[in-house]
This record gives structure tokens, C-alpha cells and sequence, in this order.
């Protein structure tokens, strides 16, 4: 399957530039623009988040504010972050859009490198997004949470490891 830089990428239609607009945000580390892409109502939801994890990445973010607070914490301090899509699926509601998604970046509170691929199903309303169900790896994502926050417990990152 070929991969394609988001930012190379020139959309075919409003929903499939919010989406896209997601990954090229964080790329540049632009949270004014990463905002402007939200519905105030929006929510996004997690549905392979490791249990325990809680803290650092809730089940849901609830409301644009809390999603932005999110991000900005976790883009804070990331380099060379980039994301390749592998395929953008229009579906048969205008306001739907799917991505196959692959993303590599540096951990600047480690140094460690984070890699992880994603499904990544976006809603918009009122030509903002206010859905997204994020599927990614949890073993990933658990090992990057305890790179960014040695604090957190290291048997969430363990547990998850051996699973």
C-alpha cells in the first residue's frame, strides 16, 4: 500500500480536508489551527485505550476545550512528527469520512522514537469536526505515555506489553 504525507495530500471534498486538516495540524504543531478544525460539542473517543491509563488519556475527550487542553500537552514538546495516510475512504454520508493512517515522531521529553497506525473514522457538523473514533495500537501508545510521563505507572506499560 503506497503512503502519502497528510500534507501532501489535496482533498476531494470539506469532510476529507477536516480530516487530513487533523494530522497536518499536528504536523506542524499548530494548535490555533488544530482548534479551528472543532465543533465546540465535539468528542472524541478512544475505544482500545489501555485500562488504567485514565490519567493521561481518558476514554473520551469531551467538549473542543478539552481536546484541545489534550493535544496541546501532547504536541508540546514532539518533533518531527509526521503522518502518512495510506488511504482516505469517503463513505456514503458527506459527513464521513475514514483513514488509514501510519504516524512516526520524537518523544521530546526522551528522545524516544513513537510509531503507531491508525483507523481513524471523522464526523463533521456544521463543517466542523465534532466525532472522531481514534483506533490505534494501546501497546504503542502505553509504552509512548510512559516515555512522555515516567511517572506513570509502569505496570499499565508492562501489563499491556505482555498482553
Amino acid at each position: 500500500m503506497n503512503k502519502v504525507r497528510a500534507d501532501e495530500i489535496e482533498p476531494r471534498t470539506d469532510i476529507e480536508a477536516l480530516g487530513l486538516g487533523y494530522f497536518v495540524k499536528m504536523m506542524q504543531r499548530d494548535i490555533d489551527g488544530f482548534a479551528a478544525l472543532w465543533h465546540e460539542d465535539a468528542v472524541i473517543n478512544i475505544p482500545f485505550r489501555p485500562e488504567g491509563l485514565g490519567m493521561a488519556i481518558p476514554e473520551a475527550l469531551v467538549g473542543k476545550a478539552t481536546i484541545v487542553e489534550q493535544y496541546a500537552k501532547q504536541m508540546k514538546n514532539r518533533r518531527d512528527h509526521v503522518f502518512w495516510i495510506s488511504a482516505m475512504h469517503l463513505t456514503t454520508d458527506p459527513n464521513c469520512v475514514i483513514a488509514e493512517a501510519s504516524a512516526r515522531s520524537i518523544v521530546g521529553e526522551t528522545g524516544g522514537v513513537y510509531e503507531n497506525s491508525y483507523v481513524m473514522v471523522f464526523r463533521a457538523k456544521d463543517g466542523l469536526l465534532i466525532d472522531l473514533n481514534e483506533y490505534v495500537n494501546p501497546i504503542k501508545v502505553a509504552n509512548a505515555l510512559h516515555m512522555m510521563f515516567p511517572s506513570a505507572p509502569t505496570n499499565v506499560v508492562e501489563q499491556t506489553s505482555a498482553s
